[in-house]
């Protein structure tokens, strides 16, 4: 008699109890027929019935379909979030989801925009049985003005009294179409002027598809999809009769204008990539000719090429007009519109704030995907007093972190234009989000943003209120860093950057030497003797330990990486840089109340502002004045590049005032690069007009520079030993340089050669550099 096998068995007995758990736990049996519909049961092939295809596969899944995808079809929600956003401004849309299967898309929209409010909607799907459970579920919600059309997409027909469409999207349905071109052009055909066409799905590529084409739809961060995630995710899908092929998404963004343009990884899943489009019909968006006006104005040009200049009759523009506009974003616009291809993603975006920059230029590449500094570490209120800031005034400011900008922009008469440059994106990104958190948000969100630094609803609102007022670009930033930044268990917004390391260290060091709760207190300090007391006998010692100083303070690594002072910058520093942090920081303890007039040092100390001691665009006065005032919002550019480009597309003589913080000290004095940029700002500057800049030293080498090109230098405040020359005392000297004549004219306009040449001749008989300081 033969012995009964143990292991088959067990098997089998193993297999009976899976498939009586299947059987009665609703979880496991969803999972268990989505595995054998999409990964066992043979799926038709019939290459002239894209129906019986699609029935096939989904007939036996249509009851589970909802609850076995919502791991795998990521970025529906946040599709239909954006969709929602930006079309805040149309009222009574007319909205057709092709593929929309289940109706799952428009139930989910109901919780970002009542589905009652629409005009119409209608559910285009081919697969009847998906179509089936639509049905049950608008009955059972009582919507009458959804509609579940069985039909294929190409035979989409507007109904009688429906002259376009809204919004359209695509949840996961362009990868299952074969004819998609078709669909594509079918609906982009039927757009509104300002309708939506919004995308998820799957998707490979590789950079090499995408050169030259970063500026047209969006930026490229995370599209490149290496070898092997390619083959293998499109292999893969393809057995279920999904195509990941570029054509596709290439084909979408060819047809439409790229409004958001977002990729990410499905990490829970392997990785598998998939993305988020929000475009809009690439000729006839109305604000195409507020961008395109905007473009002509960008830098300053004070008037656009023509009040009635817009893409529509561009073509029909003189060579003398193409010849005059010098903005790079206008010159992109004009290759795509001879291309026929959409213009660059910045025409389509609400705000007129980012000028267009090419994501691909190496030059951004030096920046490694962060921004250096989250907070501004220049004192706004010196600016204000010594330049005399006046609302006619156009200004140009090094962007940093956006502070000082806002508390020029939210001034009770504020400047008419700023234009903020930084060659680092992610310091314009960082700014894009105050502009549109200023314009969107209420002020207790914007004070948990940017005062305290954490906001646990911060995804929220950037997908629900604060998408439609960034570019592309900063929007694909903050979808990325977001959560890390303002949620969850990080210590917020001002832990990031590079200077993070120099707050880190302080920190630590604090910690080390036992002095927390001292430091606490110097800045809940009521009294400036309490202050003076605390700082004398109890910080200062742990700050100023010699071990401390010598491994970090003289450290030139640390020097850059952490308080991002280059090499060139710390060698104009006299007499080392322990006795320059010393000056520094000693008179302030004298001079203010950290607790109440400096947030700078409380910031750095405390990891985030007080009600009653923060910037000026964080008080309620000045939120009122960002928030209210249009104009003073409308009147921010935002360039990413160096002062030199920029400078060379202004109009000569427009700006009047030009605030370079120390950027100047970072220059090699054997180079020819100060020399450059002076006569750059000589150009933009008004006769008369101010370059006002800060100086590690007390006597700069490159004010000779200035004097030479044209400029009369003169000191606004140089630090001595024990004395502070503002709240922050950073800096060793801050100069206002004063444009006397055009380097390129011997004389200033309205006067006679002979009095140009005096003049010449008195600033150099009076040069700075031999001034006693």
């Amino acid at each position: 008699m033969e012995s009964i096998p143990v292991i088959p068995l067990a098997a089998g007995a193993g297999v009976l109890l899976l498939l009586a758990y299947a059987l009665t736990n609703p979880s496991a049996k969803s999972l268990a027929l989505f595995a054998y519909n999409c990964f066992l049961k043979p799926i038709s092939k019939s290459s002239s019935n894209q129906q019986v295809a699609l029935e096939s596969f989904y007939k036996g899944q249509a009851q589970v379909y909802d609850r076995t995808r919502s791991k795998l079809l990521k970025g529906r929600e946040l599709m239909l979030q954006l969709c929602s956003a930006h079309s805040k401004k149309i009222q009574n849309l007319v909205w057709v989801d092709i593929g929309g299967g289940t109706g799952w898309n428009i139930e989910q929209m109901n919780e970002y925009r009542p589905i009652s409010s629409f005009k119409a909607v209608y559910l285009v799907d081919l697969s009847p049985s998906l179509c089936e459970v639509a049905k049950d579920r608008f009955k059972r919600r009582g919507w009458k003005n959804v509609h579940v059309l069985c039909i294929d997409a190409n035979d989409f027909v507007l109904p009688d009294g429906v002259s376009g469409i809204d919004l359209v999207t695509m949840s996961y349905s362009l990868s299952m179409i074969p004819s998609y071109y078709s669909v594509i052009d079918k609906m982009s055909s039927l757009l509104s002027k300002d309708g939506i066409y919004g995308v998820a799905d799957f998707y490979v590529q590789s950079s090499a598809s995408m050169m030259g084409k970063s500026g047209t739809v969006g930026g490229q961060v995370l599209r490149h999809v290496n070898w092997f995630s390619r083959t293998f995710w499109r292999l893969w899908f393809e057995f279920d009769q999904v195509y990941l092929d570029s054509a596709r998404r290439d084909y979408l963004e060819y047809k439409l204008g790229s409004v958001k343009s977002l990729n990410f990884r499905n990490k829970a899943l392997g990785g598998i990539p998939y993305y988020v489009f929000i475009g809009t019909e690439k000729d006839y968006s109305s604000d195409i000719t507020n961008r395109i006006n905007a473009a002509a104005t960008e830098s300053p040009y004070l008037a656009p090429v023509s009040p009635n200049v817009s893409m529509q009759n561009l073509k029909g523009a003189t060579e003398k007009q193409v010849a005059e506009i010098q903005s790079k974003g206008y010159q992109a616009a004009i290759i795509n519109m001879e291309r026929n291809c959409p213009y660059p993603s910045f025409f389509y975006q609400r705000e007129i704030w980012r000028i267009y920059y090419d994501f691909d230029q190496p030059k951004y590449n030096q920046f490694a995907g962060q921004y250096i500094y989250a907070f501004t570490w220049e004192d706004p209120r010196e600016d204000i007093a010594i330049l005399n800031i006046q609302p006619t005034d156009t200004m140009l400011a090094i962007t940093s972190a956006g502070d000082n900008i806002l508390a020029y922009a939210c001034m009770d008469k504020a400047p008419r234009r700023i234009h903020g440059v930084d060659l680092n994106p992610h310091q314009n990104h960082l700014m894009e989000l105050k502009l549109a958190s200023m314009r969107a948000l209420a002020f207790e969100d914007v004070w948990k943003i940017f005062g305290e630094g954490k906001h646990e609803g911060f995804m929220d609102l950037l997908s629900k209120k604060l998408s439609p007022h960034m570019s592309s670009h900063a929007l694909q930033y903050w979808m990325r860093v977001g959560p890390k930044t303002f949620q969850g268990q990080g210590r917020g917004l001002y832990d990031t950057g590079s200077t993070r390391w120099a707050l880190r260290i302080a920190r630590w060091v604090f910690k080390l030497a036992g002095v927390e709760r001292d430091v606490v207190e110097l800045c809940e300090s009521k009294t400036m003797e309490e202050q003076q007391r605390i700082w004398k006998e109890r910080v200062r010692p742990a700050l100023f330990n010699p071990v401390v100083t010598r491994i970090l303070v003289a450290n030139p690594v640390f020097l850059w990486k952490a308080l991002g002072v280059p090499l060139n910058q710390a060698s104009m520093i006299d007499g080392g840089i322990l006795r320059y942090i010393i000056d520094t920081i000693e008179p302030l303890i004298s001079r203010s109340l950290i607790s109440t007039d400096n947030y700078f040092y409380y910031l750095c100390l405390m990891g985030r502002y007080s009600r009653d001691n923060c910037p000026d665009y964080l008080t309620r006065g000045g939120y009122s004045n960002l928030a209210k005032r249009k104009s003073a919002l409308d009147g921010i550019r935002l360039h990413t590049d160096t002062i030199n480009d920029v400078v060379e597309r202004i109009r000569p003589g427009s700006v009047n005032h030009a605030i370079v913080m120390d950027h100047m000290d970072w220059f090699s004095p054997t180079g020819t690069d100060a020399r450059d940029e002076i006569r750059a700002l000589n150009k933009a500057l008004a006769t008369g007009g101010n370059v006002m800049l800060r100086s590690s030293s007390t006597q700069p080498w490159y004010l000779r520079v200035y004097e030479e090109e044209g400029f009369e230098c003169r000191p606004a405040a140089v630090r001595r030993p024990g004395t502070s020359i503002d709240r922050v005392n950073m800096y060793a000297s801050t100069w206002v340089c004063t444009k006397k004549w055009s380097c390129d004219k011997s004389r200033v306009e309205g006067e006679t050669e002979e009095d140009g040449e005096k003049l010449k001749t008195d600033i150099r008989k009076n040069s700075v550099t031999s001034l006693k300081i």
